[in-house]
């Protein structure tokens, strides 16, 4: 038995057909990636000189779509001061003037979101917190050239906390910083955890908050930059800090 359709049948069924293939590929479009955070790290610009600094972020590129790649960046000295910040939309470079001295450390974080790409079954938001210093090499005898060289954190996933809310300073202060021997921390909470990690990301030191307030021996850490972390009781951020020991 032959079987024929009704060219309106036809016709329906070819309409429907190109609809369906079209959602599929319609949908496949809004398909959209990231790497992981840990596979982005900052870089320093060639043009960069003593008092011009520009950084090159490549999560624009590893993130798609880029036009919704929104970077909040912050620059600080080691008092906390704010040097330079800025929010950058679909911009992987950022370039600014300062006055700091070049014996003393710049800090800076970014904070990459993207609220169309995915990432580990959440929206992006990858953060990077890093320092800068001047390091002069001797080329050849007696003639030395100078350039910001970052300590080579990589960027960390908070997509799953709040965002730069949950790791701001807020209320929480460290003093000295630089520290040498001891740290004061303030503004903890009533309890949790205190937790110090090096940039590699592992823990150097962990401690239960019972107190506002305490004050860190630091003897047995060697110079360099620590992020400091505190977790409430369910283990949860709360807030994260650097913190530089030099000696």
């Amino acid at each position: 038995m032959k079987i024929t359709f009704h060219p309106l049948a036809q016709r329906a069924s070819l309409v429907m057909s190109f609809a369906f293939f079209g959602m599929v590929h319609w949908a496949a479009a809004q398909v959209t990636t990231s790497v992981d955070c840990v596979l982005m790290g900052l870089v320093v610009n060639v043009g960069s000189q003593e008092n011009d600094i520009s950084l090159y972020h490549p999560g624009g590129y590893l993130t798609s779509p880029p036009s919704e790649n929104t970077m909040e960046w912050l620059f600080t000295d080691s008092e906390g001061n704010v040097i330079y910040e800025e929010t950058l939309v679909n911009e992987n470079f950022v370039s600014f003037n300062h006055s700091v001295p070049l014996m003393d450390t710049i800090f800076v974080s970014v904070l990459l979101t993207n609220d169309s790409a995915v990432l580990n079954g959440n929206p992006v938001a990858c953060w990077i917190e890093d320092y800068l210093v001047w390091v002069e090499t001797e080329v050849i005898p007696g003639t030395f050239v100078g350039a910001w060289t970052l300590g080579g954190s990589v960027g960390q996933d908070v997509s799953e906390t709040t965002g730069m809310t949950a790791l701001a300073p807020a209320a929480l202060e460290l003093y000295p910083q630089p520290a040498s021997d001891r740290l004061t921390l303030a503004g903890l909470p009533a309890s949790g955890q205190l937790v110090i990690r090096d940039l590699a990301g592992q823990t150097v030191h962990l401690q239960q908050v019972t107190s506002p307030q305490v004050v860190l021996d630091l003897a047995a850490l060697q110079p360099g930059m620590y992020v400091v972390q505190i977790l409430n009781r369910a283990g949860e951020p709360l807030h994260a800090r650097r913190m530089v020991v030099a000696r």
